[in-house]
């Protein structure tokens, strides 16, 4: 904890302590600190901007991303959802073409990069519905950020171990993104009384995050996304995470060998 922003600072500042003019800074250009941090850098400042504060670097602007006026791609073609990772593309294609690297390249990474295993990470498209596995969202506000990353209505899976509190925060999220929810674990009649309350209209009790993936095929439509994001820790039911989300995969897959073999 930096306490107050002059420490976030100046600890930020040691990023950049030994940097030369030969030496490139990355930096996020929407965000005020970094401004004050670049103008104490002896280094040569790349910005990034989502919020069209500068086009010296790499910039979205109207939907589309580019590199100091060469047009790169469209924001939504990139495969990490979410606006945290249009902002993580940004900063990669400032790096990328510092080191010459050409447009063809990044596309084909952003289009194809589909994430750190069970942070969001893409599963499949099957029938015009889209899987994602997001079962490293062990806590409330990991599972707000996954929300907010889709335009497309989303089918949830969440709950898991009881730690005492309840959801009412995910209720604004609900009512936005949500059109079906699984709930399973031992908190799911909190994540169920949250759902009431966020006016979900199609609320399904399942056993665990594997029985949870044919409830949530059935009430489905194509455009639709399937997330597993529980917002809770996964000890009542997995020995981690990572198992939840390997066993939620593999769910995703025995569904479709199901759907084939029909």
């Amino acid at each position: 904890n930096h306490k107050t922003r002059e420490n976030y600072i100046n600890a930020k500042l040691n990023i950049t302590r030994n940097q030369t003019s030969d030496d490139y800074l990355i930096m996020n250009w929407d965000r005020d600190e970094w401004q004050q941090i670049a103008r104490r850098s002896q280094a040569t400042i790349v910005p990034f901007s989502r919020q069209n504060k500068s086009h010296d670097g790499s910039y979205e602007e109207d939907g589309k991303i580019y590199w100091r006026g060469d047009y790169i791609m469209d924001a939504k073609d990139i495969r990490l959802i979410g606006p945290q990772n249009v902002e993580n593309a940004l900063a990669a294609i400032a790096a990328a073409k510092l080191s010459g690297v050409t447009n063809q390249d990044i596309v084909d990474v952003l289009t194809s990069f589909s994430g750190v295993r069970h942070r969001l990470q893409y599963v499949t498209d099957y029938q015009g519905r889209r899987f994602y596995n997001d079962s490293k969202s062990t806590d409330i506000e990991a599972t707000e950020v996954a929300l907010q990353g889709f335009e497309q209505p989303v089918i949830l899976l969440a709950g898991g171990l009881d730690r005492g509190y309840t959801f009412e925060r995910l209720v604004p999220y609900f009512k936005k993104h949500v059109k079906a929810i699984i709930v399973f674990g031992q908190c799911k009649d909190k994540m169920k009384d949250a759902a009431e309350q966020a006016g979900i209209p199609t609320i399904i009790e399942s056993e665990n995050a594997i029985t949870a993936v044919p409830e949530a095929w059935k009430v489905s439509d194509p455009g639709d996304v399937i997330l597993l994001s529980p917002a809770n820790a996964s000890w009542d039911q997995f020995p981690s995470f990572e198992v939840r989300g390997d066993k939620f995969i593999e769910a995703v897959d025995n569904l479709i060998k199901t759907k084939e073999g029909e």
